[in-house]
């Protein structure tokens, strides 16, 4: 990190589609700026750094971590190697960022708390939904009495995808729509109810390799809330989240990709059949995150989303899925 300009230079290991928001994210970040980039594909990393006007392209993960001039990466490979990586760049002094889910197990997210410790460094995850201001004033209205007495939260998020070869449907790299969507509305219901869930139960359409195209969980928290949710690869595009409590209930219908990369932001309060829409700002909610690290590192603000948070996440998806995969074999 360098003291006098008090910025925080960032490298993308994994050039892909998702990394194009980050690159996006850090050319609006005053205190931010893209240095590097990395691919096991020296040409992809070079195309990539022409494209996007980075200035050092390198052929390996080890190059970029080994830099002197990065403070902090961004790692958006496929989910099996989250933890892996994101370790090896604690290690090295690097800050992280960590796509969505930041792993796959609890040991994995517990090896990354032990790698922060001794390191020094930051990590979080990009849960990029929960730094908006919709789903933080929803948050806000939801545990503030708003609604009244909280009842259930319902969600959704899925998306048709037929790339053949895609590494979201690779069973040997963490695929499967519940750790790739189904994890948004698990998030955020986390978030509303303010703890973890005690027991859950889960059902899914599994393909012929084993990975999950279409989810559908429920969930049962300490303080009595009941949430359901549903994920999927084999359906059309659908967003949404709904908190119902006993006075009201809120309607998010872009909840996990908002504008730029999807529809406006906005919340609904229903009381009965009156409606109040409730005006949030449009902002990039991707920026929000990398300014949030950012704050972290040169701040020591605490990070919005704790690595606590993760392992709880973590934790409950790993729950999820076992219950989807006893429901299969039992049936």
């Amino acid at each position: 990190m360098t003291d006098a300009a008090r910025t925080v230079r960032w490298g993308i290991i994994g050039p892909g589609r998702i990394s194009t928001r980050i690159v996006r994210a850090t050319a609006a970040s005053p205190r931010s700026e893209l240095v590097a980039v990395a691919s096991r594909d020296r040409g992809r990393a070079e195309a990539y750094a022409a494209e996007h006007g980075i200035r050092n392209a390198y052929g390996s993960y080890e190059e970029l971590l080994s830099a002197r001039d990065v403070d902090a990466v961004y790692i958006a490979v496929p989910n099996h190697r989250h933890a892996e990586l994101t370790v090896r760049a604690l290690d090295a002094g690097k800050h992280v960022l960590c796509e969505k889910p930041l792993a796959l197990s609890v040991a994995e997210v517990d090896a990354i708390i032990a790698a922060s410790d001794r390191s020094g460094r930051i990590a979080a995850e990009a849960f990029m939904a929960l730094h908006h201001p919709q789903i933080r004033r929803a948050v806000e209205l939801a545990q503030g009495g708003e609604l009244g007495e909280l009842q259930v939260v319902n969600g959704t998020f899925s998306f048709l995808l037929d790339y053949p070869d895609d590494p979201r449907i690779d069973p040997d790299k963490g695929g499967g729509s519940l750790w790739d969507v189904g994890c948004y509305p698990v998030n955020v219901t986390r978030r509303v109810a303010g703890e973890d869930p005690d027991r859950v139960a889960a059902f899914a359409r599994f393909d012929e390799r084993g990975v999950d195209r279409t989810f559908i969980g429920q969930l049962h928290f300490p303080s009595g809330l009941l949430a359901q949710f549903d994920s999927g690869f084999a359906a059309a595009f659908r967003q949404r989240i709904e908190i119902v409590g006993n006075a009201g209930r809120l309607v998010l219908d872009a909840p996990f990709l908002a504008d730029p990369d999807g529809p406006p932001a906005g919340l609904t309060l229903w009381r009965g059949s009156t409606a109040e829409h409730i005006d949030v700002e449009q902002v990039d909610q991707v920026r929000l995150e990398v300014e949030d690290l950012v704050s972290a590192v040169l701040d020591g603000t605490p990070p919005h989303l704790p690595l606590s948070f993760s392992r709880g996440g973590i934790a409950t998806l790993a729950d999820l899925d076992r219950a989807a995969r006893a429901n299969a074999e039992g049936g």
